[in-house]
């Protein structure tokens, strides 16, 4: 999780459509920022369909699996860790790894939010789901563009980073990847919202963390 990058107040993020919570995931992201705003915009409903595509898919194959179950069923270990969720400027609460295959949690980043949630907002934004169900159904989205043939979503659309004559130099935009994630994880689950609210959520409980850098 990097922080929340919104001037909006906090009752309209929570009520704030995937599209939206998409835009501002992408315009967050440096190189995203050289998209012009139509090609923004038809990049997250790219990602947000993929997810949600990705994760019917995935749930009528396995149609009454919970997220750790469907990762067993496909050989992806989930794990819990207790490193320190906070690398640079980025709080963990998941990821995933290739070689083998697994889902890291991580105990500390888990924590806070798990805390915060505590209530009537866990029903507000997860229904029945819990944070974990959450994020291991986020990382079972990158395990499925890992190892699929399809381009990544990531790469589907290209900043140019430098142009000269014909010759261009253009990267992919990662955020697009996590966009689809949070889809993925809306979709199995039947969240009511895309899962990157819940980085508003718990934003406040981790930024001391995050100030003393």
């Amino acid at each position: 999780m990097t922080r929340a990058a919104s001037d909006r107040p906090f009752g309209e993020i929570m009520s704030a459509s995937p599209e939206t919570v998409g835009l501002l995931m992408l315009r967050a992201d440096h190189h995203a920022k050289r998209l012009d705003d139509q090609t923004q915009i038809a990049a997250v409903s790219a990602a947000l369909a993929d997810g949600a595509a990705t994760a019917r898919s995935v749930r009528r194959r396995f149609p009454e699996l919970s997220p750790r179950d469907i990762a067993r069923q496909l050989q992806v270990a989930v794990m819990a860790s207790d490193d320190d969720p906070l690398v640079g400027s980025i709080w963990r609460f998941a990821e995933y790894r290739s070689k083998p295959s697994r889902i890291v949690l991580y105990t500390q980043g888990l924590a806070p939010l798990e805390q915060v949630l505590a209530g009537g907002l866990a029903t507000r934004l997860l229904r029945g789901a819990t944070a974990q169900d959450v994020f291991v159904a986020h990382e079972l989205y990158h395990h499925a563009e890992a190892t699929r043939p399809d381009v990544p979503i990531a790469r589907r659309y290209q900043a140019t980073l430098l142009q000269i004559g014909r010759w261009r130099w253009s990267t992919g935009i990662s955020a697009l990847s996590e966009i689809a994630a949070g889809s993925f994880a809306q979709t199995l689950l039947g969240l009511p919202c895309h899962p990157k609210l819940l980085d508003y959520v718990v934003w406040p409980a981790v930024a001391p963390e995050h100030d003393r850098l």
